[in-house]
């Protein structure tokens, strides 16, 4: 057998799909006559990196994050204790498996206390910026274990995770720059209704996050991040920040929906007094819908027969509820251009809304 370094056998593990790792395990591992061999001997003896694991073999990734907490598959937390040597060399495929898997497991447990905050709430604004270098010089000294730039890399880019039902890259959790400018150019836009140009907004940049980038960085993020040109929106009369409705915000009540026109088409946006969090940024929008009658469409919201039973329950349990209406024939197409611009600067479909959602680095549901 033509001897191959250890390290380089380990980094073929790194890159391994998901679906080839875990046959690798079972397969050349686990249910082979040598393994089994070695352990009726006590040779190799199995233990494990957690008590906290998962049982049900996953789909397509290594761990669920729940309630805080980590939960490996329970075959990817497998640590081999073993003679020094044993025959045909089969103690270094031990060997790279335990350092796959604590490495792993070492570096998901720092990654994911570092984006603590990000991962309980769901809060864009709440995910850190992490140096890739500074991380790995924290992970050298915290565990006294070896990693380099391109290890971290092979594992960001080929280790997804589940949270909430959605399936996840790691390497989410590693934002660049580029993407945190344009979470606070968002959050600006939202907030800053007098900023007329990018100049501007790097000037904001600077004052308020200490982000000292060009206007022509700004232009270059928004581009990239597909954030709407604000001169563009208000040509279109479509508003980054949702104010330039035809009419301004009116309580949902009959008094005030008896004003508007019969079988009048349109969009209408329905909103709280309350801010919502959204990935990106707040924003008291609750629900964006369009109707060929919106005096009809924004009566059932004031009667039993609301809309759907989301919206109903919804404006049950809060006592102000406010809307706005757009006059377009067109409504419909109308509608999704300003779907797309909320989901574009907030992350999220508006609360009460059920469909086309987009969701940043997820693979599937």
């Amino acid at each position: 057998m033509k001897k191959i370094p250890f390290y380089l056998l380990t980094n073929k593990l790194y890159t391994m799909s998901f679906k080839n790792y875990l046959n690798y395990l079972k397969e050349d591992i686990l249910s082979s006559s040598w393994f089994k061999e070695n352990c009726k001997k006590k040779n190799i003896k199995v233990k494990v990196l957690s008590k906290d694991y998962c049982s049900k073999e996953t789909k397509n990734y290594y761990f669920i994050y729940k309630e805080e907490k980590i939960y490996f598959y329970k075959l990817f937390l497998l640590k081999f204790e073993y003679k020094k040597e044993i025959e045909n060399n089969y103690h270094l495929k031990l060997l790279n498996i335990n350092i796959k898997h604590e490495t792993l497991f070492n570096l998901i447990t720092m990654l994911f206390s570092s984006q603590k905050l990000f991962l309980d709430t769901g809060h864009y604004p709440n995910i850190n910026f992490l140096d890739r270098k500074l991380f790995i010089e924290t992970y050298v000294k915290k565990y006294n274990s070896y990693l380099d730039l391109s290890v971290l890399s092979k594992i960001l880019n080929n280790t997804h995770y589940e949270q909430d039902g959605y399936i996840y890259k790691l390497s989410q959790l590693f934002p660049k720059k580029t993407f945190i400018y344009s979470l606070y150019i968002k959050i600006l836009l939202s907030t800053q209704i007098d900023l007329k140009n990018d100049f501007e907004i790097a000037k904001q940049l600077f004052e308020i996050y200490n982000v000292k980038i060009s206007r022509r960085t700004v232009c270059d993020i928004r581009n990239k991040y597909l954030i709407p040109n604000i001169k563009k929106i208000e040509e279109k009369n479509l508003t980054l920040y949702f104010n330039n409705f035809n009419n301004n915000r009116r309580l949902l009540n009959k008094e005030n929906i008896s004003t508007i026109e019969n079988n009048l088409k349109g969009v209408y946006e329905l909103s709280s007094n309350e801010k919502i969090f959204y990935p990106f940024a707040e924003n008291k929008v609750i629900y964006i819908g369009s109707s060929n009658n919106l005096k009809k469409r924004l009566k059932t919201y004031t009667s039993k027969t609301a809309h759907t039973n989301d919206i109903k329950n919804f404006i049950k349990d809060n006592e102000k509820i406010y809307f706005r209406i757009i006059k377009i024939s067109d409504y419909q197409e109308y509608e999704k251009k300003l779907i797309d611009t909320f989901i574009n600067l907030y992350g999220d479909l508006p609360r009460l809304n059920t469909q086309r959602i987009l969701k940043e680095f997820i693979i599937a549901k």
